[in-house]
């Protein structure tokens, strides 16, 4: 066939179509009114209700081989809507496309419905009365004019598609306090009829202002634009609708979707809804906003991977039942007591934990089954949890800290702290509030706590004092009020300390408290040497950041420790002590000790004292004791003959008993200011002896030449001697002695300002062995002056007749001075 014979057929095609169109227009144009008035008129036969429309178009072969007719500005009232005022249906063009084969047949066969611009909106009143009655027949009508669903069906039963644009849609079950509000911007439904059920294919875009089963409880996506692509199956004969796997798209997260809705009078929408990898927060979003508002209140809002289970009575007031499972990625979480991060969690929550009681807040749990992370970034957490009562949110959580100690260095200051060896060991569990876990006001927990810690082999150094701490043990238990040390065993140098105790006011120091810390403790030993306080250095204040630096040091501020020690043995440079008690008590502006008691140079010791005024830059010492039965010589051995060497622990032997009582000031190195010393000292001396004491051998030089002077023995000497400042004065003293009987007083000075006068009467002359003779001052007497120069005490002997003696009775005598 030629091509311009082709041409022909093709134009004489398209001018017989144009014929039969420009008919059909015309025989619609002149028959317009009458179609439209028809069509309401049979519209309104069939409904409760008033169909009205403002005008009517009319398009053959529209979208096909068809008609298309089109309503403007449809109304839809039921016949109470002068009650009520809710207008079930306003569109500001309908439009239907019927299928133009069926005309032939003069039957009426719809093949598609468009809405634009408008609003549907179902009502049921408090009395449980619907506009939805406008779909039923009129009571009036006759049986024969009832409505004939096999014709229905053929109206409908070719439909293809349904599609709506910028229609809102709302159902306001007043009684059932149930609202639903969309709009639907670009929508379109495809449908294909099997005898009764209708599949359906929806598409497009929708708005959600909300949709609340329950208007007191919250509604599922509120003011939120989702994308549909749904498949789902309608079956009219048992008004069930069955969502297949499907998908929405709210902004840029995508769910998979599927369920069913049962429209019957008990029925239920039952959704299944799965997300992969989205934030919490825009989870959250899709859910009620009361219980959303409840979960973001735990601070807990990692990205996520979730499948949510609803099932919500449509036509009772009941809340819908929320089951959630998730998992979430890894995430920084801020805990009460410091930053968790890389947090793994897999949970689960529902609204209705108790099958027997309906879904609601109080009703709810959160089981949290298993979660890692690290908490300050360093130490290995596992713990699981359950949230319960989600109106009152209460915790019950179990878990545990493991970590090898060297691997927490970067929690501490370098300067102060290293970590070298250990294992340290965490367990907990907690019951109560959860929101919030800790009580500022009160400075306690909001529930019950109950743990244990263990440290396994640990060694530290802490380098301002040049000390290490190694092979540290110590099993702890913990509750929310008290720490309880069972035992705390360690070396340090050679001191091998072992500890047990409890300590009040420190677990809330994890949740930055200030207040004071309490502990009590019990310290034995079976050898404590203290040499290692002559290396003491002043620890330097240094800004610090690091977190455990700070809070070492925060609670070292408001710690007070009351301790009861026992040590076999105490050894500090030349002094020693065996089975030593007593009382210590440390805080951060002073040390003292109470009652220690002690055996020490063959006898007993016991002092009271301590250092007060840490904050302030000079210090204050204070003591009071006494010593029973000791060895004087042990005793000048020990305290290393007092800082002076006129006499030292050589020259001396005995059995002394002192009480006394001593304070100074000290400088923030811990050295005395000499000119701040006070004290007394009061002592008997018994069985003495004074052997090779250079100042008593000169005398021999001059006078008692046959005279033992390398071995003096003492009868019972008692004298007080008072300190102040750095003078130490004595009153004179009758000191009888086995070569000679004299006098002694004065000043001894640790400068240079020593002064002891010692007089010897003249009648040791006559002394024998046997010696009966009552010595005293009222006869003749060598007076010695021991007096300082340069450094060097210089004896002076003058002789003192009678005559001068009474002189020297006079207060004012220079040789009494």
């Amino acid at each position: 066939m030629s091509f311009s014979k082709t041409t022909q057929i093709i134009l004489s095609l398209f001018g017989v179509l144009a014929v039969v169109m420009g008919g059909m227009l015309t025989w619609a144009y002149q028959y317009r009114d009458d179609a439209f008035q028809y069509i309401l008129k049979k519209a309104n036969q069939e409904i409760n209700g008033r169909l009205t429309a403002r005008d009517f178009g009319f398009t053959p072969f529209a979208n096909g081989i068809g008609f298309s007719f089109s309503l403007f500005d449809v109304h839809l009232q039921d016949t109470a809507y002068a009650r009520h005022r809710a207008e079930f249906l306003f569109i500001q063009q309908l439009t239907i496309q019927v299928d133009m084969k069926s005309l032939f047949k003069k039957e009426f066969q719809i093949k598609s419905i468009c809405l634009k611009e408008g609003k549907i909106n179902i009502l049921v009143d408090k009395e449980g009365y619907s506009n939805l009655s406008v779909f039923r027949p009129r009571d009036s009508l006759s049986v024969g004019q009832k409505r004939d669903s096999t014709s229905l069906n053929k109206v409908i039963g070719n439909l293809k598609d349904v599609c709506l644009k910028n229609v809102s849609f709302s159902l306001e079950n007043i009684r059932k306090d149930q609202h639903i509000a969309l709009k639907a911007e670009d929508l379109t439904n495809y449908v294909n009829r099997r005898d009764t059920l209708w599949e359906l294919e929806l598409k497009g875009n929708v708005y959600f202002d909300e949709m609340a089963f329950n208007k007191k409880r919250g509604a599922f996506l509120s003011h939120k634009p989702t994308e549909l692509d749904m498949n789902m199956t309608f079956s009219s004969q048992t008004s069930f609708l069955r969502i297949f796997p499907s998908k929405v798209k709210v902004y840029d997260d995508t769910f998979e979707l599927k369920g069913s809705f049962d429209f019957a009078p008990q029925g239920h929408a039952r959704l299944e809804i799965k997300t992969d990898t989205i934030h919490a927060t825009r989870a959250l979003a899709i859910i009620p906003k009361r219980l959303a508002d409840t979960i973001s209140r735990f601070n807990i809002l990692p990205v996520v991977t979730a499948t949510v289970q609803l099932d919500a009575p449509l036509f009772q007031r009941e809340n819908p039942t929320v089951s959630i499972d998730f998992q979430t990625k890894r995430f920084n979480y801020e805990s009460p007591i410091g930053a968790i991060l890389n947090v793994l969690a897999t949970a689960h929550f529902t609204n209705q934990a108790n099958p027997a009681l309906p879904a609601s807040d109080q009703n709810s749990r959160l089981i949290a089954k298993h979660i890692t992370g690290q908490l300050y970034g360093n130490i290995p957490l596992n713990t699981f949890f359950t949230v319960t009562d989600f109106e009152a949110p209460f915790l019950s959580m179990e878990g545990n800290f493991k970590a090898d100690l060297p691997q927490l260095n970067s929690l501490f200051d370098e300067h102060y702290f290293k970590l070298n060896a250990g294992k340290a060991l965490i367990s907990y569990c907690y019951t109560g509030k959860m929101n919030p876990i800790f009580n500022e006001k009160t400075n306690e927990l909001n529930g019950k706590l109950d743990g244990n810690a263990k440290l396994e082999n640990a060694a530290f150094t802490y380098f301002p004092q040049r000390m290490n701490f190694t092979r540290m043990y110590s099993t702890i238990r913990f509750n929310e009020k008290t720490v309880d040390l069972s035992y705390l065993h360690f070396n340090h140098r050679r001191n091998k300390i072992r500890i047990s105790g409890k300590v009040t006011g420190l677990l809330p120091y994890a949740f930055n408290s200030s207040d004071k810390v309490n502990g009590y403790i019990a310290l034995f030993t079976p050898d404590l040497g203290l040499d290692w306080i002559r290396d003491y250095n002043k620890t330097l204040s240094r800004k610090n950041n690091k977190l455990f630096t700070k809070l070492i040091a925060k609670i070292a501020s408001q710690l007070e420790l009351k301790a009861v020690v026992m040590a076999k043995k105490v050894h500090y440079r030349k002094f020693e002590a065996t089975n030593v008690k007593g009382h210590i008590y440390f805080s951060e502006k002073s040390v003292k000790c109470e009652n220690v008691r002690m055996n020490a140079f063959g006898g007993d010791f016991q002092v009271t004292g301590g250092i007060e005024d840490f904050d302030r830059p000079v210090h204050r010492l204070y003591a009071r004791g006494n010593v029973n039965h000791a060895d004087v010589q042990k005793v000048f051995y020990a305290f290393e003959n007092f800082g002076q060497t006129t006499i030292s622990d050589r020259n001396l032997s005995g059995k002394i008993s002192t009480d006394f009582t001593y304070s100074s000031q000290l400088t923030t190195s811990f050295k005395f200011v000499p000119a701040s010393m006070k004290g007394r000292l009061s002592f008997e001396l018994s069985n003495g002896e004074l052997n090779h004491f250079e100042p008593i051998q000169r005398i021999q030089k001059i006078f008692f030449r046959k005279r033992d002077f390398e071995n003096v023995r003492f009868e019972n000497i008692k004298n007080q001697f008072i300190l102040q400042g750095q003078e130490l004065n004595m009153e004179q003293m009758k000191i009888e002695s086995s070569v000679l009987t004299f006098f002694v007083g004065g000043t001894y000075s640790f400068r240079d300002k020593t002064d002891l006068l010692v007089q010897v009467p003249l009648s040791n002359l006559k002394r024998s062995t046997d010696d009966t003779i009552m010595h005293n001052l009222n006869g003749n007497n060598l007076v010695i002056r021991a007096l300082d120069e340069k450094g060097e005490i210089k004896l002076k002997y003058q002789l003192d007749w009678r005559k001068k003696l009474r002189r020297a009775d006079r207060p004012d005598s220079p040789l009494l001075n």
